[in-house]
């Protein structure tokens, strides 16, 4: 049976960090409301269904989330989770979740492993929360202590019986064997058969030596599928300059995007994808893998709210397409092994992207009615 996964963005709530870096009470929904349109009958801003700009540090936020999820038929959310060696940032809307056992929706965590900068105002470099990880068993057990309380929760999605954990840029970590060999092991302790790593694959699969070591990948759409399909028109010379650039260093890597930012004399300009060609796609490719292949979805994208003029924005999308899109997912999903048959949903709330299942202002209820359809229908 395919079951539906939304990942679960918590940002839209304050946090000190927040306040600091970009004023007091800062959400994302501060970018959301002051979106501007680029063009005619471009869809901007997003506003929220009765101008609902909820806070997610209140309980009631998350039961009325939890309950509109169970009622459209989502299996589970997959909520980001923001670790910086021992800090953790955006954790209230989790912890509510994990505190109340009454919220009965299925659920995993992602680690975004990334570190913060201010790439909203063009400012990559300008670093707000420097992320490491640093290859010590005493780090890793700080944050096992953490993770634990997800991986032992009963509403925790399981493949084989473990718990799933899910990770944004695996080729980050250091010692990353050495790591989950640890978490295993500790997981084994606590009475758990182990943990399902899962590696987020959003431009390219992982090095073999560093996906040898996880159980499963994701992909994240629509940016997979979209970086997939740009690289088959590079010339014959661009191509092995990103074979080589995977082999690079991250430190090389870095410099060589600051090099980049620094010396080009062309405007940074808004990117366009065809959402019916995107999705089309996601249909029909194959990935080949030795590791179980997880599908991924999209409802829409346009980060306008975010980057203003410098956008990428996935034109067309409609609860009519989506349900179209979708339907032929699930069925396609459906055919595989029982333990691939999930898919994972971009997003249940992620306004700044406009990407959410969410109700709106323009299209009230309509993706959630779609994705609802789009289930029953693989059903029948």
């Amino acid at each position: 049976m395919v079951r539906l996964v939304a990942l679960y963005f918590p940002q839209l709530h304050p946090i000190p960090e927040n306040d600091q870096w970009w004023g007091k009470g800062f959400t994302d929904w501060v970018n959301v409301k002051k979106a501007q349109p680029l063009f005619p009958e471009h869809y901007q801003p997003r506003v929220p269904k009765n101008s609902n700009y909820y806070d997610q540090s209140q309980e009631e936020t998350i039961r009325q989330q939890v309950k509109l999820a169970q009622e459209y038929g989502i299996y589970g959310f997959c909520h980001y989770h923001y670790w910086f060696d021992g800090k953790q940032l955006l954790e209230t809307p989790t912890n509510i979740f994990l505190k109340n056992k009454d919220l009965d929706i299925k659920f995993c965590l992602a680690w975004a492993n990334e570190t913060w900068s201010r790439r909203w105002d063009g400012q990559d470099h300008d670093i707000l929360q420097l992320q490491t990880h640093p290859p010590e068993v005493e780090r890793w057990a700080l944050h096992f202590d953490y993770l634990i309380q997800a991986w032992t929760d009963e509403r925790a999605i399981k493949i084989d019986g473990k718990p799933v954990f899910l990770i944004y840029r695996p080729q980050k970590i250091y010692e990353i064997g050495k790591m989950f060999d640890y978490w295993q092991t500790k997981a084994k302790e606590y009475g758990l058969k182990g943990i399902f790593f899962i590696a987020i694959n959003q431009y390219q699969l992982p090095e073999k030596n560093i996906l040898r070591h996880f159980d499963g990948v994701m992909l994240f759409q629509p940016f997979f599928t979209a970086f997939n399909l740009k690289n088959k028109n590079l010339s014959i010379f661009k191509r092995a300059f990103l074979k080589l650039y995977k082999y690079l260093p991250l430190k090389f890597k870095d410099l060589l995007i600051l090099l980049q930012l620094k010396t080009s004399d062309k405007p940074i300009s808004t990117t366009f994808y065809d959402y019916d060609e995107i999705w089309k796609n996601i249909i029909a490719s194959k990935i080949t893998s030795k590791l179980p292949v997880f599908e991924g979805a999209f409802v829409d994208w346009d980060n306008t709210a975010r980057y203003g003029n410098r956008a990428t924005i996935f034109e067309g999308a409609t609860p009519e397409k989506f349900e179209y899109w979708l339907k032929n997912l699930v069925s396609k999903v459906s055919k595989k092994n029982d333990n691939e048959q999930l898919i994972f949903i971009n997003a249940w709330n992620e306004w700044a992207e406009s990407a959410y299942l969410e109700p709106d202002e323009r299209y009230g209820l309509k993706y959630l009615e779609s994705l609802k359809k789009s289930l029953e229908n693989s059903e029948n």
